[in-house]
């Protein structure tokens, strides 16, 4: 638990189980630490939220030197331009990653990397959750996390058979499978990582891809209807604001997203990066 303190890892259920299978710890003791760490209140403080979400153990007084717990999934970037412009420089390579933003994070650690040295790993997941929905260096693809310009030239070659990521479609067609719309979704989103609002979502879509959108085509009559269909359901979350008048669409996790759902993140990612060299090279010439 002091280790995930250290690491400024929020220590939820997940994370401590994972921690003490790393540290080897015996197989009975992660099988009921919850309950173990709950026979210590003195040492111990377990919150068990409602509605069945994992459990999370705190020591009941921080530590003196603790630093204040880490948001991973935070769109804020508190980090300097050195360190954006060190990582590109690493990831300028054939580099591929397991696990996850933690298990990618962990490997970074582990190669002592002079640019991470200052920060801590609660600190490198969220740097590295930044590179895949803001900074846009690494994408999914087929399970790893990839620089994007590795999956780039990798994609010219890869046919769209079955279980392939969508072509991206010409403009001003209707969109008329889940796997276009999440495509559109997902590029919209990162031109507006705070969210999009539902009530505006269709002119959005017609104004920055000259793209078509009708609940019809997917037999609803209501937008907010296919995001009770799968895979939208399971891969974006809708969340209310001004005392529920608001309705916005915002992104998953996509550490949780299905394989093929991660096929077509990084085929968004791919676009986003190609249009905006585009740009560049546009600029230059």
């Amino acid at each position: 638990l002091e280790s995930l303190y250290q690491d400024r890892i929020k220590p939820m259920a997940n994370y401590v189980k994972g921690r003490l299978k790393e540290r080897n710890s015996p197989e009975v003791f992660v099988k009921t630490f919850v309950e173990l760490y709950g026979q210590h209140p003195d040492l111990f403080e377990v919150q068990n939220p409602m509605g069945g979400d994992e459990a999370t153990i705190f020591f009941h007084k921080n530590p003196e030197w603790f630093k204040g717990w880490i948001d991973i999934d935070s769109p804020e970037d508190p980090y300097d331009e050195v360190l954006w412009g060190s990582l590109a420089k690493f990831l300028d390579g054939e580099h591929t990653f397991a696990g996850g933003r933690y298990g990618m994070a962990r490997e970074l650690m582990q190669r002592n990397l002079a640019f991470l040295a200052p920060y801590t790993l609660g600190q490198v997941c969220h740097i590295v959750q930044l590179s895949i929905q803001h900074r846009r260096l690494i994408v999914y693809h087929r399970k790893m996390l990839k620089p994007i310009q590795t999956v780039l030239c990798q994609l010219p070659s890869e046919g769209n058979g079955n279980g392939a990521a969508p072509e991206i479609s010409s403009e001003g067609e209707e969109i008329k499978d889940m796997d276009d719309l999440t495509l559109v979704l997902f590029r919209m989103l990162m031109h507006h990582p705070s969210g999009i609002r539902l009530c505006r979502m269709k002119q959005m879509i017609k104004h920055e891809f000259s793209r078509k959108l009708s609940e019809m085509a997917f037999q609803c009559t209501k937008l907010i209807e296919l995001f009770s269909q799968e895979p939208l359901s399971a891969t974006f979350v809708l969340d209310t604001e001004n005392d529920g008048k608001s309705i916005y669409v915002r992104l998953g996790n996509p550490d949780t997203f299905s394989d093929h759902i991660k096929g077509v993140y990084a085929m968004a990612n791919a676009a986003e990066a190609k249009q905006a060299l585009q740009g560049l090279q546009h600029g230059v010439s």
